[in-house]
């Protein structure tokens, strides 16, 4: 549109220093040669209102056969078409100046990205299915000579990552990622009940071109029991901060997509199950060295729900080192108890409860490096 006549162009001057910094910063994340990623997408929004038309179409007509798909479709759609959705997406400060309509420049530009993450997602979950699909045929020939057991991930379409979740982590829990950092959505695990056949898995997936294709990346594989020597003694690394080991690969899969496959044996499998819970409090605190309040709803339900008497008795029973800790525990949870019993849906967690927490997390992946001592 033109200019009135009385008005004109005002030059902005734009320090040198100031662009050389945020071109470098820029074409950083666009070259991809030194990263391993999905790639950068834009979104043709007529290619994006035709497919979003198409998941209407679906919903209304389509028969399906796993009611779990039907489940994930109707959830991905209500994310991109409600209104209100967004705001699961935004930190707190951000929601709030938005319900308030005080945005500022960084409000702004927070929406935008999430708007343009969710797009994103949407436009690539089809090829996330593809992929996923694939990687479970990929595990099971891995499997099916090396005497491990397939896992799948439970959900729709395979036990891919389910939508929200996928979006929850590129925003949310790490807002620093770009869309192409998003590989684990696409994912399997293979379990196998000794470490002898894990690394003959190893080495077998070592030799595949789903491998080779991204070998060059260290980030392609993390062996976290450190069994790599010679040249893939690069991949070794320690355990996570938790003490959970794991052998991950990332795998590039027909279509272009990186899915994720895991190897374990049964016992560290068992240390996982019941030590995640932890991990799902502790996540919520950053950096922990201070207390802090838990008020997302879904992880308050995965508390209440899997810190059961049963669990209890479990790290009693298995894991004995960590029996002074578990009463700091189980004193915490009396408290979300009462809190919930009362409407009050958070939980303070104590710097004290943290130390207590992270403890008994490394006692059960400790027990999860130990032959078969948490199997029943």
């Amino acid at each position: 549109m033109p200019l009135p006549e009385n008005q004109s162009f005002e030059e902005i001057t734009i320090e040198q220093q100031r662009v050389k910094k945020n071109k470098a910063a820029v074409m950083e994340k666009i070259n991809l040669q030194g990263r391993m990623s999905q790639g950068f997408r834009l979104v043709n929004n007529k290619n994006y209102q035709i497919k979003l038309q198409k998941l209407k179409d679906k919903i209304n007509s389509y028969q399906y056969a796993d009611p779990a798909n039907k489940k994930q479709d109707q959830s991905m759609l209500d994310i991109m078409t409600n209104k209100d959705s967004l705001a699961n997406y935004l930190e707190q400060d951000c929601k709030e100046k938005r319900q308030n309509q005080t945005l500022d420049f960084k409000s702004h530009t927070q929406i935008a990205n999430t708007q343009l993450k969710r797009k994103q997602l949407f436009m690539m979950f089809q090829e996330t299915i593809e992929a996923q699909e694939e990687l479970k045929e990929y595990a099971v020939q891995i499997a099916s000579v090396c005497n491990g057991i397939v896992k799948q991930p439970p959900g729709a379409y395979f036990g891919v990552k389910d939508f929200h979740g996928a979006l929850d982590k590129i925003t949310n829990r790490k807002r620093n990622y770009d869309i192409g950092d998003l590989k684990d959505a696409a994912r399997m695990t293979i379990i196998f009940e000794n470490i002898e056949d894990m690394t003959a898995a190893k080495a077998m997936i070592s030799l595949t071109k789903e491998f080779t294709e991204l070998q060059h990346f260290q980030s392609a594989m993390k062996d976290r029991y450190g069994t790599g020597k010679g040249a893939n003694a690069k991949y070794n690394c320690g355990a996570t901060a938790a003490g959970y080991k794991d052998i991950k690969f990332f795998l590039k899969t027909s279509n272009g997509h990186i899915g994720e496959l895991q190897l374990n044996t049964q016992n560290m499998m068992a240390a996982k199950k019941n030590g995640h819970i932890i991990y799902d409090i502790l996540r919520d605190g950053g950096a922990l060295d201070k207390s802090f309040t838990i008020t997302n709803r879904e992880v308050i339900a995965k508390v209440s729900r899997n810190m059961s008497d049963k669990w209890f008795n479990f790290i009693r029973t298995r894991v004995p080192k960590a029996k002074l800790e578990l009463l700091e525990i189980e004193k915490m949870l009396e408290r979300l108890k009462t809190n919930v019993s009362r409407g009050n849906h958070s939980l303070a967690v104590s710097l004290k409860e943290i130390k207590s927490l992270s403890t008994v997390s490394l006692l059960i992946y400790e027990q999860g490096d130990n032959a078969r001592v948490l199997l029943d």
